[in-house]
């Protein structure tokens, strides 16, 4: 009879570290799993970050083109200063870059420039306030915006570009 009981006794304890190991493994893969998740996540919201960088960029080289190809006050000089920008190519052949009004769509990314003068101190420094507008230096600001499961992301570059001409 002893014997029986000490049988019974490890068939209970088989099913209770059955349970437990089973427990063990499925935390272990929930957190593999978690992981998996969040590490794709963060891969994707890279790679939409990378992609914001590039159409931002891109903004700032159209802006450089118009600037080179132009003289300053038909290009830089000519936009108001606070209002929302993107570029857009002609129907030229060949095509040019050209500014438009507005914010600009462009799949899950919404672009945009901003112009405003650049401000210089009295050392001829380029200052981010209390400075004197230089009529030769214009502040472009950069953003696309875009949002990733609720959440808002958003890139800026700023450049300054000058009259290189003159």
């Amino acid at each position: 009879m002893f014997q029986n009981l000490l049988c019974n006794s490890k068939k209970g304890v088989t099913v209770v570290e059955i349970m437990i190991v089973t427990a063990v493994i499925g935390l272990a893969l929930s957190s593999l799993l978690g992981l998996a998740s969040f590490s794709l996540t963060q891969s994707q919201l890279m790679n939409q970050t990378a992609q914001a960088v590039a159409l931002s960029q891109e903004q700032l080289e159209a802006v450089r083109n118009i600037r080179d190809g132009v003289s300053w006050e038909s290009s830089l000089g000519s936009f108001a200063q606070g209002v929302d920008y993107h570029p857009s190519l002609s129907l030229d052949d060949p095509p040019k870059w050209q500014m438009v009004q507005g914010v600009e769509v462009l799949g899950i990314f919404s672009r945009s420039l901003i112009f405003t003068d650049a401000l210089r101190n009295a050392d001829f420094d380029i200052v981010e306030s209390s400075g004197n507008p230089d009529p030769n230096t214009k502040k472009v600001l950069s953003t696309v915006s875009w949002s990733e499961k609720g959440r808002p992301h958003q890139v800026q570059l700023t450049s300054y570009l000058t009259n290189w001409r003159q």
